[in-house]
Parts: structure tokens; C-alpha cells; sequence
């Protein structure tokens, strides 16, 4: 039995709240060792934080923040008396940040400048966070803007085929819709089960089905913004490298949250949002794309001009880099925003879509003209406080914090209230800081049928709910419409739009830094004098 099943089996089993809670004051504890270590790092005590912040990797980094009820609270500064907890929507900058920023922008209002670069040192810091080479990582506008470059700048022919799923965000069916309408590629959606009807099993299998000879490529999002349900990306990245096929990941809410190794999970191409969970500003994120295929770990020597790959000789900087678990070949990649292809400078990245692990990919994607470097240089200081922190420990600490909240939740609506199961530590899926679960639906059952009055009416009394917590309780979160697995048919999945739209609307809850297990406890609270409870 491999351990989805395993999983699969537990999935009745429910963690106690005393043990949940238990978890996420020991991950709290690790955060609180990760980030007293790295103030070590600097020689930093308390009252050194409060004047100034340490210099990483020729960059003023914003400050550690002092000693707080979470770790890291004191770092933000939020309207008196909000909870914010909808990270899955959009984030909010630590205030270091947020000064930084603005003081960079009225520094370029004093002193225009034209082209002000500096990405390729930014990409030579933070690659090494995100598990991937400085060469394959796009500081780009936003996860929209990284699918549309990646999904465009392959080569597709009529009657190829894409693997997509039922519950993609906006940026995903539009890319999927525009690949059908240019290039006649069809599209065959899988279903993704909800509640206790999710297995990674289940899911591999209805992927498995859904591939043909005409398969080309997969496009999936992890962790899925309606449920929260983190797919179990490594396994699908590999079994599509294994079938020679391209695989595109919606990591929209990934960096910031999880540990990311890029090429430990196999994709060959990604995109995620600098904005939500990584907390940087508006219309930042992240684009990557594969250029090896060796398993060992290598150095690179990375330039640190953004024209180091043009002029040879410029000054250069050792980058560790782990190895690839695809070893594929690389597809063919074709640039849609550079301001260098066939430029007479003698650049051949990427000419006619041909590349090697040699060329600097990134930095011919990078120079797309006058960019927001303000914001740019935000999304990097964020990073580096991610990196400087701890990825791994903050990631445990989320995980931790949303299993306390859905240990809570089923302690009240039951385990069949949440998206997905509800056994500790389920596999990947858990590992996530989004909860969704829904306290409207008939025996607070995520799958239960509904009829299209049911739909409508538990819409409604969702919308209410989210405005009473704002205005009552000053706390923020969302609904999303779920086209949830049947209770009747584990194989038919509700209907999420039009006139016979059967889905649901559960609530969805982004457990972040800045959140402690009293910041749940205030939550639920709340939620039992506002939503349906047994």
C-alpha cells in the first residue's frame, strides 16, 4: 500500500485539538530559535534592531522584528484591531518594507533615472531560497504575467493536447482558453474531489486517464485558491517528464509559504505571486523555467551585472544550485518580452527557441524595458527576510498554526466540514497555511448535493457572513465557489456556473506569520455567533 492510500484509509481519523495546538506552539518555538540565530548571524540584540538592520548580499535588508505574541507581528503593521487572514488573495509588506519602498520611489522622483537595473544580484541572493539556478529565475510582473509568457512561448500544434483541472484560477483558463481559440489545442479538464472524497491516488489516476498520444503538456495549480488543496506536484511533475510531457505549475501561493525546491519538484516551468503569501507589493512575482538536466548539485558562477552574460570577464559570484530531479530534455522555449532577441550584440539565447544549461535565460527575460525597481527591490528585501528567517521553519510554523485552525473547525462542524481530509499530516495536501471549509451546507457536509436554491441561498448567507466578521469582529477573509464532489457520486463534481449552478460557497482562511493560535481562537469565536453550528 503507498502512502496516499495509507492516507486515504486514515481519512475518518481526526487530530485533537490539545495536539494540534501542541504542534503549533513547538513550530512557534522553532521560528522564535530560527530567528534569534540569524540576528546571531549579524551580532544583532534587541536594541540593535531597533535602530538598524543587517546588509545581505550588498543589499540593505529590512530589520528582523522584535519578540512579539507570533514571531514575526510585530514586523506589520495592520489597522488597529484588523485580522487580516486572506493572504490567498493578496499580501501586506512588513513595514520596513513598505518604508523602503517609498523611499526608493521618492528617491527616483528626485532623481529620474531611466534604466536602473540590478536584478541579476537580486536573482544571484534569492535563487538559492526557491531551489533553482539564477539563470531560470524571472522576477516577473505577477503569476499571470509568467503564464502567458510560458504557456506562449511554446510550440503547439492543432489537436495537441493539454491536462488542465476543474478548479484553476482566472489565469489559468484564460491561458488554456486562448492555447484552444489560436491554436486549436484541446483541453481535457480533470476533476479535482474535494472533501473526504481527496486522495492523491484519485487524483493521479483521473490524470493518468485524461493522457492521450496528442498530450503535450500539464497545467495545474498548487495549492487550488478555491479549496486550499495542495496537489502533490513532484509526482505529477515527474510522471509528465516520464511520458515526455511539458509541465506547468499555478504556484501562485507557494513562495512565502512553503519551502520551495524547484527542481526537486520537476517542473519545467513555474509561476508564482510575489505579492500574496511572500508579501511583497502589487505586480510582483515570480517566473521559472527548467535550462538542465543533471542530477548533481553544481556551482554557478553567476555575473553580477545584469550584462554579465553579454560581456565576458565582468566580476562573478558562486551560487550553490541542487540537482534536477527531471532530467528530460528541455522543451523548446521561445521569448515573448525581451528587448535583446537577435539584437546585433551577438546574444544567441534563446534565438530561434534553442537554449542550453549555459545561457543566462533569465536575464534575456528579465530586460523587458522600464520596470518598477522600487517594487522589484521590495519583493527582494521580503525574500531576503524569508531566507534570512528560516523557509523551512516558517513553513513548519504556517503548517502547524492551519492544522490547530482545522483541528478547531472539526472539533465543532466535524471533519467532513473541511475540503479535504482531515487526518494529521495527510500527505502533501496538508502542508499548506489555506484552510477551506463550509458551515453552510446540509450536515455541514463539503460534499453534499445541492439543489440550485440551495446554491444560491447558501451564496448569500456566505457574502453575510464575510461582511458581518468584517464589520463585528474586524476579521478578513473569502468566499470562493467550489465545484465540490457529490456525496451521491464521488465521481461527479457540482456544477460551479450559470443557470444551473449547483456548487457551494465555503469560507477560506490564509494562516500566515503574523498569526498565533489565539489569532484562531479569535476566529472561531467569532464564527460560532455568525455562521451555523451543531
Amino acid at each position: 500500500m503507498n502512502q496516499a492510500d495509507q492516507d486515504v484509509v486514515g481519512a475518518d481519523e481526526v487530530e485533537p485539538v490539545a495536539q494540534a495546538r501542541q504542534a503549533a506552539e513547538a513550530a512557534q518555538h522553532e521560528v522564535r530559535y530560527a530567528r534569534r540565530e540569524f540576528m546571531k548571524r549579524f551580532g544583532l540584540g534587541g536594541a540593535a534592531l531597533a535602530a538598524a538592520g543587517p546588509a545581505l548580499a550588498g543589499e540593505a535588508a529590512p530589520r528582523p522584528p522584535p519578540p512579539a505574541g507570533s514571531p514575526y507581528a510585530s514586523a506589520w503593521q495592520f489597522a488597529p484591531g484588523l485580522l487580516y487572514m486572506n493572504l490567498g488573495t493578496t499580501g501586506a509588506s512588513p513595514r520596513q518594507v513598505v518604508e523602503d519602498h517609498a523611499a526608493d520611489y521618492q528617491a527616483l522622483a528626485e532623481n529620474p533615472t531611466a534604466y536602473f537595473f540590478g536584478q541579476q544580484a537580486w536573482r544571484n541572493a534569492i535563487a538559492p531560497g526557491f531551489g533553482c539556478d539564477p539563470y531560470e529565475l524571472v522576477m516577473s510582473f505577477n503569476t499571470t504575467d509568467g503564464l502567458f509568457r510560458i504557456a506562449l512561448g511554446l510550440e503547439w500544434e492543432r489537436g495537441d493536447e493539454l491536462i488542465t483541472t476543474n478548479m484553476e484560477e482566472s489565469a489559468g483558463i484564460a491561458v488554456a482558453s486562448l492555447l484552444a481559440d489560436r491554436y486549436g489545442v484541446v483541453v481535457r479538464k480533470v476533476a479535482i474531489p474535494t472533501g473526504d472524497a481527496y486522495s492523491d491516488a484519485e487524483v493521479m489516476r483521473r490524470v493518468q486517464a485524461a493522457l492521450s498520444p496528442r498530450t503535450k503538456a500539464i497545467l495545474f495549480s498548487s495549492p487550488i485558491y478555491l479549496t486550499g488543496t495542495r496537489l502533490q506536484e513532484r509526482d505529477l511533475c515527474l510522471w509528465a517528464a516520464r511520458h515526455g510531457l511539458i509541465s506547468i505549475v499555478d504556484g501562485a501561493h507557494l513562495p512565502g509559504m512553503i519551502a520551495l525546491d524547484l527542481h526537486d519538484m520537476g517542473c519545467d516551468f513555474f509561476s508564482g505571486a510575489g505579492h500574496k503569501w511572500q508579501c511583497g507589493p502589487g505586480q510582483t512575482g515570480f517566473m521559472y523555467l527548467r535550462n538542465g538536466r543533471d542530477p548533481r548539485p553544481y556551482v554557478r558562477q553567476a555575473p553580477v551585472s545584469d550584462f554579465g552574460f553579454l560581456v565576458p570577464g565582468l566580476p562573478t559570484v558562486d551560487v550553490p544550485v541542487p540537482g534536477y530531479a527531471n532530467t528530460g530534455p528541455l522543451p523548446t522555449y521561445w521569448p515573448t518580452n525581451t528587448l535583446l532577441y537577435g539584437a546585433e550584440n551577438g546574444s544567441s539565447i534563446l534565438l530561434n527557441g534553442r537554449r542550453s544549461p549555459d545561457h543566462n535565460v533569465a536575464a534575456l527575460l528579465q530586460l523587458v524595458g522600464n520596470g518598477s525597481r522600487p517594487s522589484q527591490k521590495a519583493l527582494f528585501e521580503c525574500c531576503q527576510l524569508w531566507d534570512g528567517w528560516g523557509r523551512p521553519a516558517i513553513e513548519a510554523y504556517l503548517v502547524s498554526l492551519a492544522r490547530y485552525l482545522r483541528a478547531r473547525l472539526v472539533d465543532v462542524w466535524g471533519p467532513r466540514a473541511l475540503s479535504f481530509p482531515a487526518t494529521p499530516r495527510h500527505a502533501n495536501v496538508g502542508r499548506i497555511g489555506l484552510t477551506s471549509f463550509n458551515p453552510f451546507s446540509p450536515g455541514f457536509d463539503y460534499n453534499a448535493d445541492l439543489t440550485v436554491a440551495q446554491s444560491t441561498a447558501q451564496a448569500a448567507q456566505a457574502a453575510a457572513a464575510l461582511a458581518d466578521l468584517r464589520a463585528a469582529f474586524g476579521i478578513v477573509l473569502r468566499t470562493t465557489t467550489v465545484p465540490h464532489t457529490l456525496r451521491s457520486d464521488r465521481r461527479a463534481s457540482a456544477v460551479a456556473a450559470g443557470p444551473g449552478k449547483t456548487a457551494s460557497t465555503p469560507l477560506r482562511i490564509s494562516t500566515h506569520l503574523f498569526h498565533s493560535t489565539a489569532d484562531v481562537d479569535r476566529l472561531v469565536d467569532a464564527l460560532l455567533s455568525l455562521v451555523p453550528h451543531p
